[in-house]
């Protein structure tokens, strides 16, 4: 989580930040590039199997993209990377399906429409 990573105050204030953001959410150039190779594609794919989950907790949105992607043919890394860029503008967080869980449902479909459509 964002405690484990940050090592001080700040770096905790600033690893958060994106939890408060307004929408849509700036990119920075890491996230940028994951979105423009092949993300963009990756993440609408991703908003009919987010809405399908079981429930919108971390263990049954990981276990409904494990399946996608296992569906798909795909690493999971392919579709994960996209979904952190989406949810946070950045290329690395805390664990991306306690994010989703924490920014909740609405929220979470609204940024990855954002970049799902960019």
């Amino acid at each position: 989580g964002l405690k484990e990573r940050a090592k001080t105050l700040v770096e905790l204030l600033k690893s958060a930040a994106f939890l408060y953001a307004a929408r849509p959410l700036p990119m920075d150039d890491k996230a940028k590039q994951i979105l423009a190779d092949g993300g963009h594609s990756a993440l609408a794919g991703l908003i009919p199997v987010l809405t399908g989950a079981a429930s919108w907790s971390a263990h049954d949105l990981e276990a409904a993209v494990k399946a996608h992607a296992e569906a798909a043919g795909l690493k999971l890394g392919k579709l994960a990377q996209p979904l952190r860029a989406a949810l946070t503008g950045t290329a690395t967080s805390p664990g991306i399906f306690d994010v989703l869980e924490v920014l909740g449902q609405e929220e979470s479909l609204a940024r990855i429409r954002d970049q799902a459509h960019s």
